[in-house]
């Protein structure tokens, strides 16, 4: 029988290579799922928002154990984003954030990870991410990427 538990992660950052299509952010969407051991049951679902001062895509996906969502603001440099991720299954902030960073090139977030399992909400983690040095490069192949390039690090710890 499953047994719930209730965890939350918040994420503010800022990426080198936003999302710009709806196909590219329902993929890493999917892929997000799939890495931290959740099943999808609607969406995912995103759209870009051309509004003057809020410019970007914004995308969500429905977990069986609840909700995943992401805000991208491409115009400024680096892009910024807004994240969370509910989920009553396990799953760590280090497995979300190496995700964004494999595919958006993370360069700086700020993170907490929230157990909602009692009627007080506790922060169990928290910290901030930097991106350090150069790393290596790795490409992505095929239509959907364009031959987009994304940064990877050998020596990031996602702490």
């Amino acid at each position: 029988m499953f047994v719930p538990n209730h965890l939350h992660l918040l994420v503010k950052g800022y990426i080198k290579t936003p999302p710009k299509t709806e196909k590219v952010l329902n993929i890493w969407f999917t892929q997000l799922v799939n890495n931290v051991g959740m099943k999808v049951v609607a969406g995912p679902t995103s759209v870009y928002v051309n509004e003057p001062g809020n410019e970007g895509i914004t995308g969500t996906v429905t977990l069986a154990t609840s909700h995943a969502s992401i805000h991208v603001w491409d115009v400024q440099k680096p892009a910024m984003f807004q994240f969370d991720l509910y989920s009553c299954s396990d799953y760590t902030p280090q497995q979300v954030l190496k995700h964004i960073d494999e595919w958006f090139g993370l360069e700086s977030a700020t993170w907490q990870f929230i157990d909602r399992n009692t009627d007080e909400f506790i922060v169990i983690d928290s910290g901030k991410y930097k991106r350090r040095g150069w790393g290596r490069v790795r490409r992505f192949l095929g239509k959907i990427f364009d031959s987009s390039v994304i940064s990877t690090k050998d020596d990031e710890t996602y702490k």
